[in-house]
């Protein structure tokens, strides 16, 4: 058996007054430092002037209920084990004890080696739930913590989407993006080139969360870079370059559709690795699916 932490105290509330010295004398010859407490109103202010790691805690005082004071310490002075005891060998006070917060419910006599063993078995159960408190609150910390990033990451990565619509030379540019989760691999963008030409890419990152929004960055980067190199086909390959090692390393790929469109001819050159959903609409009934497409970006070494 451990032995006591002297630095522990006990407070018993009892109003038969030689049992609750005896009571205080046993624990002190075990090593804890005890007070006693006649009434409610004693045990009030000794709580006030002291923290007490266990009380011991009648069920019937003269002036109020024991209940009573069990729900008030269990509301202020949460790290506080209450042990109730009672002369009433009754199931239904033991269960209502219980229902209101009490570590245990005991019936007297209660003896030495009995008294002791409540309390420390009772110590050891309030370290237990003050350590799961802290732990509890630790970990609720790190959720709010990472939600808070989380924010701050799909600000930031909604903030690396153009404003839609874009409108220019008689047509529009639009689109909408709802992630799955907070953040996520899908992007698009759309800016005007040098001369003229509108670019505009399409693209998703596989997988979900956090990594899949880093190669998101990456991906739109990479494009962003190449802007202006000619041929299309070759400017896609520049920028998969750049892609490579962190697809590689995160055992990834992206699905693209990207094209220049020159609003000024209606010429429109497109690349379109591993999308598939790409379609020519001709007035409002014919359309036509673009059938020229190559592999993702990151499924073979050379897209």
């Amino acid at each position: 058996m451990a032995s006591a932490n002297t630095s522990e105290r006990i407070l018993i509330v009892d109003d038969e007054e030689p049992l609750a010295r005896v009571m205080a004398r046993i624990l002190r010859s075990r090593g804890f430092e005890s007070d006693v407490a006649l009434n409610g109103a004693e045990a009030r202010r000794l709580l006030e002037a002291n923290d007490y790691a266990v009380a011991l805690l009648d069920v019937r005082l003269p002036d109020e209920s024991g209940y009573g004071l069990l729900e008030e310490l269990r509301e202020t002075r949460p790290n506080t084990a209450v042990v109730m005891i009672s002369g009433v060998d009754d199931p239904e006070l033991g269960r209502a004890a219980l229902e209101h917060g009490a570590f245990a419910y005991h019936v007297k006599p209660v003896g030495a080696t009995q008294l002791y063993l409540l309390v420390v078995n009772n110590l050891r159960r309030r370290s237990l739930e003050m350590d799961n408190r802290t732990n509890l609150m630790r970990l609720e910390g790190l959720v709010a913590e990472r939600a808070e990033q989380m924010r701050r990451a799909a600000e930031l990565q909604a903030g690396m989407l153009p404003a839609s619509p874009f409108c220019a030379d008689g047509f529009e540019v639009a689109a909408h993006f709802t992630p799955a989760r907070e953040i996520s691999g899908d992007f698009y963008d759309w800016y005007r080139t040098g001369d003229g030409r509108i670019t505009v890419s399409l693209g998703d990152v596989m997988g979900k969360g956090l990594t899949a929004s880093l190669m998101m960055a990456t991906a739109r980067a990479a494009l962003r870079g190449v802007a202006g190199v000619e041929p299309i086909d070759a400017s896609i390959r520049q920028a998969a370059s750049v892609m490579s090692p962190a697809l590689d390393v995160n055992h990834a790929y992206v699905t693209l559709f990207h094209f220049n469109f020159d609003s000024r001819s209606g010429e429109l050159s497109y690349v379109d690795a591993g999308h598939g959903h790409a379609r020519l609409l001709r007035g409002g009934t014919s359309q036509e699916l673009l059938t020229q497409r190559g592999a993702p970006i990151g499924i073979f070494p050379d897209p």
